[in-house]
Parts: structure tokens; C-alpha cells; sequence
């Protein structure tokens, strides 16, 4: 597809003014659209496409009044891609210029939705009043476009043969489809309905209305112009009706609140398009829609007026009462009433139907000098007032007379403002507090899953946001996290964070305190090697022997986490009774095959002596574990009695003498 050659427009109005009108997305059914809205507008308009020709705009007529010409200089610059902030744009949709919007482009698979950005309340009637431009393809175009009341969100709609609106559930639209599918029921002509639920089918219970022809007496839609459609909403009488160039089409009435949408009266409102494999420009353009362009209630000062506007383009105009205006025919008079009037406007179609609505201009002085509430201020911080009304004149409390007022201490401030008859004034009071200052600590390892961590930022005056929303000044932790946390004392703010990582906490257990035979050691294991240590006198393995009393103590540390313990080793004298048995048999059967002493582990001075029965010495040791094994120079002795004598001394210096007899067995 060769893309669409830029467009513009050398726009002229009747009342002199002339704008360049650029529309670089510019495509045969988009200029076609164009035409048909300036049109509306009365503007000719002579095509041209020149190189490159910027938007520009001539002087004013200077019999405009100051206001128009104040509100035409702040922005006489025309652009096909400005954003109409009222509504939400999805997909493909874009703002033309004004209140048009394209919601497909000439091109397969296209899908586009625009939705009113706050909900409207379906207890209270409206109409919406605007142009619908379907195309100018009609054997090869499609799909359509439809208008969906629906209380989901505001960024719905996808391509293809359900036009944006299948699937929407709940909800009600308002089809115009311009292509015949087999699987929804669809007529042959280009159709209208009203439909329920997000189900396009029309042999369904959610088909509500229709299908008939878009237009009436004719099967095509897809002509390239505009088609007038009003769809209306009776709150009371609970109907939903859609027009099409003045004829009443579609029609449904039933409880929609109750039945489709729960009870829940409030839904957003828009439109969605989509195309196929078939595709066109589909547009819309909104004349008057109620939630936008109701009127709302003014107050003048004795003796001034104020400019009232509806939207242009309607038939005609008729406010009453006729008293204070400048002109009851026209969609923008001025309102100059000496007492508080209430004003009816019926604002007539081309169809003649006739929206109507009405607007209170107050005589008084209005309050239009606001210098909000009072402030509190941090120290140092400069705070500006700025009461700015074009024409007025100034006074404040500190005589100077401009309509701006820096001030960076404590005090009660005021002003009037003076404009023309309308005099109106205000005073605040200013109170500077030092800024608060928060410091969490630093980023923390918590040992132990699941522990309670708290962080206090407790601060006279203050208020707290925490990450999580919460509001105490006080924040307990059990989960690793970024954590951070808002503290205001008035106007002024401090922020600080944290970072908690939570770790399993380190297993340590040495024992209890025991008792050591003087001499002896003792090997004790501290854990996993995977841990690292630190003993009291510098070692770092899990094993460690202890050779003497004192206080043993380890760190072990896993992951970051570190944990202690200590053992208490205190000196035993380990008093052992030197004894021997009176029987033993060393026939090499493992037990009892030795004679020997069998109580005392520790002595500093041994000496056994074993004899036969004649008195001659067989067996001698100074070795308190030395044992005899009933041999004497290589042969074994003989069956029978021996005697013995031990003479010893313990480590705490005592000594003492054992004799006893022993007998071989074999």
C-alpha cells in the first residue's frame, strides 16, 4: 500500500480569520472527512500541496472583542494530531483536529477505541449529538464501528469483525456494522442495532434492538459522508434510542441498570472500531455530548457580564429570558443581568430535535482570590503567591502592589484584588518548621528466618508513608525487602531506606562445662567445616583440642550470620585407686589374657613387680599401662599362683604401695 501524500488545507472563515490546516496522515477518506467538517463549520476550503507550507495564522479582525482576541492569541494553531484530554485514545485511534476522531485507517487488522476518561452516571439523562464518517469502500470495507456504554475501564477494543466491542461483558452498544457476518446473524445490508454483553449475534436473547439499515432506504453506509447521529438516554422512562440523519433507528427500554450492569449505575462511555481482513477510514465527530458541554453556573460582579458558550454548528439558538443578553440566538452571548438569573437555553438540530439545558449567572462579588489553606513551610524554603487576574490591580499586607508575593519566613499574609467592580481579598497564615531529618541503618543482614526486625522513625508533628502505604511511625520487619519510608512535618519531607536480607541463623552448641584430669586433653568438634571460626586463642578450624583448664570460647560464622559459645574446663585431680585382678588367663582368646593395674590413667611414678612361687621376679614395668602376659624369658609360665607388688605415685604427689597375689589360668 502506497502511504497516504500529506494534505493541507488553506482554511478562510466568514469572519476573516485564515489558518493552514496540516494533515500529514492524510488519506482519501480522511480528506473527504476533512471537508465534510469544515463544511459544518462554514469554511471553504481550497486544496493545495505544496512542498512544505507551515501552519500559520493572519491578524484578527480588530472588531473582535479583548477576551476572543486574549483567548485566539494564546493559541491560534490548528494540528490534525492535537489530543482532546477528555478522552482516552486506544490503538489506532487518533484526534483529527476538534472533537474528530479516526478510530480505523485504511488498512487490514486495524483497531481503535476512544473512551470518555471518568465515569457518567446512567440516573441522569443525556444525549450525544456527533457525525459518523464510515468509510468510502464499500464491497471491499469493514467492519464497523459502535458506540459502548460499559463500567470496566477505558482501554478496551481489538481488530476484526467485533469491531472492538466482543467480549466486553457487561455492556450495552449501539452497532454500526458495516459488514455481513455469517456467524452473528448478520443482514446483507450495512445495519444498525442495539446489543448487549459484548455478543454481536443477533439471533441471541442479548440483541436488544434491530438489526435495520443504517440508513433508512438504503443498504450502503460506506458513502464517504457524514451521518448525523443522536443517540439519547431517558433516565426515567429507562429508553435508549439512536437516530441516524434525523431518523429514529434503534430503540430499546428496560432497566439496563439492574439487569446488565448489577445495580451499579455508573459506566464510562466511547467508541470502538475495528477492521479485518476488509478495511476503511471510520470516524467520528462529536457536536454536543451533555457530560462535556452542559453549562455550568457563573457569578459577575454588579454591573460586569460574563460569556456563556454552547457548541457551534446547531440550527438554532434560543435563550430565555431575553433580559441581560447580548444576543439570545446566538451559541456564545454575553450576560449582563443586574439581579441573579436563571437561563434556559434549547439549542434546536438540523433535525429539529432541541437539547435543552440551563445555567445561573450570580450577581455578587465572587470569590476569585484564593491563597489556599494555611501553610506550614520548611526552614529556608521560598514559597510564591500569585493572585494574577489580567486587568486587576494588587494590594498586600506589605503595601507592595504586584500579583506575586515571595515570602520565606513565619506570618499572616494578605492581598486584595481589584478588578473593575469585582473586589475580592484573602489572608493565610504561614508557619516555617525545621525539616525533619530520618536516618535508617544501614542495610541489614537479619539472622534467623522469620525474625522480627522493627524500625522506629518516631518524630514529634510528624506524619509517615511507609512503602507498603502504611502510616505508623513505627515498621516491623519479618521478610527480606527493600523498605523505605516518607516522614512530613507540613510542607516539608525526608526520605530513607533500607535494605533487609534475612539469613538462617548459625547452630553452636560445645556442651557443658566439665572437669579435666590434670595432664590429660580433650578434641571437641564445633560443627559443619563449611563454617568459618574463631577461637579464643586465634585458631579457625571446627576441631579443637584443649590441654588444660580455662575458658574455651568459639565465634562461627555462616552466610554473614555469627554466633558464639564458650566451654568452662576446670582442673580434676582424678584420685584413682591403684588396683590389679586376682585372675587372668593368657590363652590368646582376647579376654583377660593380660595382668596388669585398672583404675589409674594418670599417675607420675610406676613400678609393678610380678613373682613365681620360689620368689624369683618373672615380670617388671614402670609403665602404669605395662601389662605382664604369663611369660617369663620366652616360654609360658606355669598354672598357679603369683604374687605382685605396685608401688606408685599420683600426679598430686601421694604414693602408696599394692601387694597382692594373681592367678594363671589356662
Amino acid at each position: 500500500m502506497v502511504s497516504p501524500r500529506p494534505a493541507i488545507f488553506n482554511i478562510e472563515s466568514n469572519t476573516g480569520v485564515r489558518v493552514q490546516l496540516d494533515c500529514p496522515n492524510n488519506s482519501a477518506g480522511e480528506q473527504k472527512m476533512m471537508t465534510n467538517r469544515l463544511r459544518r463549520e462554514r469554511m471553504t476550503i481550497n486544496d493545495k500541496y505544496p512542498a512544505k507550507l507551515p501552519i500559520s495564522v493572519l491578524p484578527l479582525d480588530t472588531r473582535h472583542d479583548r477576551l476572543m482576541k486574549k483567548v485566539l492569541l494564546l493559541s491560534m494553531i490548528i494540528s490534525c494530531c492535537a489530543v482532546h484530554a477528555q478522552f482516552v485514545l486506544n490503538g489506532d485511534a487518533e484526534n483529527i483536529g476538534g472533537t474528530c476522531y479516526k478510530l480505523t485507517d485504511e488498512v487490514t487488522y486495524s483497531a481503535g477505541s476512544i473512551w470518555y476518561e471518568t465515569l457518567v452516571t446512567l440516573e441522569e439523562n443525556f444525549d450525544i449529538n456527533f457525525t459518523i464518517n464510515l468509510g468510502d469502500l464499500d464491497v471491499n470495507g469493514a467492519d464497523g464501528v459502535y458506540f459502548v456504554l460499559q463500567p470496566l475501564g477505558t482501554g478496551l477494543g481489538a481488530a476484526g469483525g467485533g469491531m472492538g466491542y466482543e467480549g466486553i461483558t457487561p455492556s450495552v452498544g449501539v452497532e454500526f456494522d458495516t459488514y455481513q457476518n455469517g456467524g452473528y446473524g448478520d443482514p446483507a445490508y450495512d445495519h444498525i442495532a442495539i446489543t448487549s454483553d459484548g455478543n454481536l449475534n443477533h439471533t441471541a436473547a442479548t440483541n436488544l434492538d434491530g438489526p435495520v439499515n443504517i440508513i433508512t432506504g438504503s443498504p450502503n453506509a460506506e458513502d464517504g459522508d457524514d451521518h448525523y447521529i443522536k443517540i439519547t438516554w431517558d433516565a426515567a422512562a429507562q429508553t435508549l434510542q439512536a437516530y441516524v440523519d434525523c431518523d429514529l433507528r434503534v430503540s430499546y427500554t428496560g432497566d439496563i441498570i439492574n439487569d446488565i450492569f448489577g445495580g451499579d449505575p455508573n459506566v464510562y462511555f466511547g467508541f470502538t472500531g475495528g477492521t479485518g481482513s476488509l478495511f476503511n477510514y471510520q470516524v467520528v465527530c462529536f457536536d454536543y455530548i451533555t457530560e462535556i458541554d452542559a453549562l455550568v453556573d457563573a457569578t459577575v460582579c454588579p454591573g460586569d457580564s460574563v460569556q456563556l458558550s454552547v457548541p457551534e454548528g446547531f440550527a438554532s439558538y434560543l435563550w430565555t429570558p431575553d433580559t441581560g443578553i447580548s444576543d439570545n440566538t446566538i451559541a456564545d452571548p454575553w450576560f449582563s443581568p443586574e439581579t441573579t438569573t436563571t437561563y434556559t437555553v434549547a439549542i434546536t438540530d438540523l433535525c429539529g430535535f432541541v437539547i435543552y439545558d440551563t445555567v445561573t449567572v450570580e450577581v455578587g462579588y465572587p470569590d476569585f482570590v484564593d491563597l489556599g489553606p494555611d501553610l506550614t513551610l520548611c526552614d529556608g524554603q521560598l514559597w510564591t503567591f500569585n493572585v494574577l487576574t489580567p486587568g486587576a490591580t494588587y494590594l498586600w499586607n506589605d503595601g507592595s502592589t504586584g500579583p506575586t508575593l515571595t515570602i520565606d519566613e513565619s506570618g499572616t499574609y494578605s492581598v486584595v484584588v481589584t478588578d473593575g467592580a469585582c473586589i475580592d481579598g484573602d489572608t493565610i497564615s504561614v508557619n516555617y518548621v525545621p525539616a525533619p531529618d530520618i536516618t535508617l541503618p544501614e542495610d541489614t543482614l537479619i539472622c534467623g528466618i522469620g525474625s522480627e526486625y522493627t524500625i522506629d522513625v518516631t518524630t514529634p508533628g510528624a506524619t509517615y508513608t511507609w512503602q507498603d502505604g502504611s502510616h505508623e511511625p513505627t515498621f516491623t520487619i519479618t521478610d527480606d525487602g527493600l523498605y523505605y519510608v516518607t516522614v512530613t512535618i507540613g510542607g516539608c519531607q525526608d526520605k530513607d531506606s533500607v535494605l533487609v536480607s534475612y539469613s538462617v541463623a548459625p547452630v553452636l552448641d560445645l556442651g557443658p562445662d566439665i572437669e579435666l584430669c590434670v595432664g590429660s586433653s580433650l578434641t571437641i568438634n564445633a560443627g559443619t567445616p563449611t563454617a568459618t571460626y574463631a577461637w579464643q586463642d586465634g585458631a579457625s578450624g571446627n576441631i579443637y583440642t584443649i590441654n588444660g583448664p580455662g575458658l574455651y570460647w568459639v565465634e562461627m560464622t555462616i552466610n554473614g550470620c555469627t554466633t558464639v559459645d564458650s566451654l568452662l574446663v576446670t582442673p580434676d585431680p582424678c584420685q584413682c585407686i591403684v588396683t590389679a585382678p586376682n585372675v587372668f588367663s593368657p590363652n590368646q582368646d582376647g579376654v583377660n589374657d593380660v595382668f596388669k593395674q585398672v583404675d589409674c590413667d594418670f599417675l607420675s611414678a610406676y613400678h609393678m613387680m610380678v613373682y613365681n612361687r620360689w620368689g624369683e621376679l618373672v615380670f617388671e614395668t614402670a609403665d602404669y599401662n605395662g601389662a605382664w602376659d604369663g611369660r617369663f624369658n620366652g616360654a609360658d609360665c606355669d598354672v598357679g599362683t603369683y604374687v605382685y607388688t605396685i608401688s606408685y605415685t599420683r600426679l598430686t604427689g601421694e604414693s602408696g604401695v599394692v601387694q597382692g597375689n594373681v592367678i594363671l589360668v589356662r
